[in-house]
């Protein structure tokens, strides 16, 4: 059992809230699962070259030469370390330099213990065993503007504690998935995967997820089609959510079991595993509607992108 959230905002005013929405949305989700904790947030876009890189440490690291491995891929703009780990942003005229596999894999073949923990334009992971208090104090992320993020807590029944094994899970760039349930089917999906050369770092199921809406999105599908195939492959009980750089996703599974309720207004729209958590958003409307998606329901929600000239 664990416990996911969302929010999506349609007003920039609201941006401002993110960090702290998400963290009163998710935090009373605890008693769900309260292993690990994290979240995937939006904030502003980098300019069209620029990306931001999140690297999460397991023991010491020599920082200076992993800063010097990626000046040798691209230009490196900003390295500055963070918690555990290190948040660089680095520049690239061609997509190539940054292919998000390729990166993950050179470094963890150069640097052992070092994982690229979130890629893209807007996207930042943050995630960690504990509370969700904690993981938001360590980061500062309560004062986190952005237009939309998601998160979770965890509760760990397959795989083991620890930060690798926690949510959120990502990739590719500025894509990210939380997940609620047991995916039945995994090893097949998995094995699937793997033949169209897809590596994977743990044996979390939701990981599955993750590599699967890639590889859907990779061969041209709309991200409403890719969740619509995910319906009819993955088996299992299930409720999640992922989020892109524009849009946000919710699916749950054909048996209803994992649970979930969405509140929209005119200018937020936030999901939670438990309607007592959507009480504590700043600007809860009781005139809002709030609702529980039916059996089998994907539900996509459309972000404004925050550009690097945004001012919030």
């Amino acid at each position: 059992m664990c416990g996911i959230a969302g929010v999506i905002y349609h007003s920039l005013e609201y941006y401002r809230h993110l960090g702290s929405d998400l963290l009163s949305l998710i935090e009373p989700l605890e008693s769900r699962g309260p292993d690990s904790c994290g979240v995937g947030l939006y904030g502003k876009a980098e300019q069209p070259s620029l990306f931001k890189v999140l690297l999460l440490a397991e023991g010491n690291i020599p920082w200076q030469e992993v800063k010097q491995s990626l000046s040798q891929l691209t230009e490196v703009v900003k390295f500055e370390d963070i918690g555990t780990g290190c948040r660089a942003v680095l520049r690239s005229e061609d997509d190539n330099c940054l292919n998000f596999l390729e990166l993950r894999t050179e470094l963890a073949r150069s640097f052992p213990g070092l994982h690229l923990l979130s890629m893209g334009q807007q996207l930042e992971i943050y995630k960690e065993i504990g509370a969700a208090n904690h993981l938001f104090g360590k980061y500062n992320l309560k004062g986190f503007a952005g237009t939309h993020g998601i998160a979770h807590t965890r509760m760990a029944t397959e795989s083991v504690v620890d930060t690798c094994h926690s949510h959120p899970f990502t990739s590719a760039q500025d894509l990210c998935i939380v997940h609620n349930g047991q995916i039945s089917n995994y090893y097949k999906l998995r094995f699937a995967l793997e033949r169209q050369g897809v590596i994977f770092e743990t044996n979390n199921d939701s990981e599955a997820i993750a590599h699967y809406l890639r590889y859907q999105l990779v061969q041209g599908k709309s991200l409403e089609a890719a969740l619509n195939s995910l319906l009819n492959d993955f088996d299992g009980t299930y409720t999640f959510l992922v989020a892109t750089s524009d849009k946000v996703g919710l699916v749950r599974d054909k048996f209803a079991a994992k649970p979930a309720v969405i509140y929209e207004s005119a200018e937020i729209v936030a999901i939670a595993s438990e309607y007592r958590c959507l009480l504590n958003l700043s600007e809860f409307d009781s005139q809002a509607t709030i609702r529980e998606p039916d059996a089998g329901e994907v539900n996509i929600w459309r972000a404004k992108t925050a550009t690097c000239n945004s001012n919030y």
